[in-house]
């Protein structure tokens, strides 16, 4: 089991810079990723988010890099000799048509700056991932790690509240029993007092045709079974390596289950077991909306 909150630091030092390489998570119902990179390794953002993917599942993670000191720079000066060469002959004409006293220079030249270009450099992505990769690895290490050890504790409070169902559920099945033959007591002298008060007027045998199916719709035993296929799957799910999904949907047939048997048992005592089995459900769902 893996937690979807956490966080790492990675850092890579040169004689040169230093990178600094955070990333952190927190829960989201999928998997996504925000980069904030210097500009000098934007052309790496498709290649660092296929390596955090490769990572994480779920949850909305945050990579941010950070550059201190100063890379090897970028830009190129280049001049454009053909328009040099073409200046320097027209400067030539101009200062013999006019007299012009004085040598030319070099300096007379760069006055005019379209002759001197700056160029970005293509950078080498192979060279930009070496000098990245170190931080970012070492942060995403790190974030793994802690969020897989939250999730080791997460299970073992998921599968605390899930024996604790499971105790409750067997309360709730001891009292089946007690709460049918109370049902029964309860619709018999309901019975006698209709057939009392209506005297000959009642169809007896249609009425007890209609009490053994209310009573059969009053019997819970489908839905504690239902209850104790929920649990034992549940008991198995938090064993794989991504079940938040599987979990949140078994808590809520769990709940559905437990609302429909405590309707259908009409017992004061049953009811009070379905609000706490309805309350450990809940400290299940809100601990699983961290799980991967």
């Amino acid at each position: 089991m893996e937690s979807m909150t956490g966080f790492g630091r990675g850092i890579f030092q040169n004689e040169n810079f230093q990178i600094i390489a955070q990333a952190k998570s927190v829960n989201h119902r999928f998997l996504e990723i925000s980069l904030k990179l210097p500009k000098r390794y934007s052309s790496l953002e498709d290649r660092i988010r296929r390596r955090v993917a490769e990572l994480f599942q779920r949850g909305k993670i945050e990579v941010s890099v950070k550059i201190l000191g100063l890379a090897r720079e970028k830009r190129e000066i280049l001049f454009d000799l053909e328009l040099a060469k073409k200046l320097k002959e027209n400067l030539l004409t101009l200062k013999e048509t006019l007299s012009l006293p004085g040598e030319m220079t070099l300096s007379d030249i760069l006055i005019f700056r379209e002759i001197t270009l700056f160029e970005e450099k293509e950078e080498d992505l192979d060279l930009l991932w070496r000098e990245i990769e170190p931080a970012l690895e070492a942060s995403l290490k790190e974030l793994k790690e802690v969020r897989l050890r939250e999730g080791a504790l997460l299970k073992e409070k998921i599968r605390d509240f899930l024996l604790e169902l499971k105790g409750l559920t067997q309360k709730i099945e001891e009292l089946k029993e007690k709460v049918k033959r109370d049902n029964i007591s309860k619709m018999k002298v309901r019975v006698e007092t209709l057939l009392r008060d209506f005297g000959g007027n009642l169809d007896e045998s249609r009425l007890y045709q209609e009490i053994a199916f209310l009573l059969d719709r009053m019997d819970i035993t489908e839905e504690i079974d239902r209850l104790k296929v929920h649990l034992e799957n549940a008991l198995k799910v938090i064993e794989e390596p991504s079940c938040g999904k599987k979990l949140d949907f078994l808590c809520q047939e769990m709940h559905r289950e437990i609302t429909t048997l405590s309707n259908k048992a009409q017992s004061a005592e049953i009811s009070l077991l379905a609000v706490s089995f309805k309350e450990v459900v809940e400290k299940i769902r809100e601990q699983v909306q961290n799980v991967v």
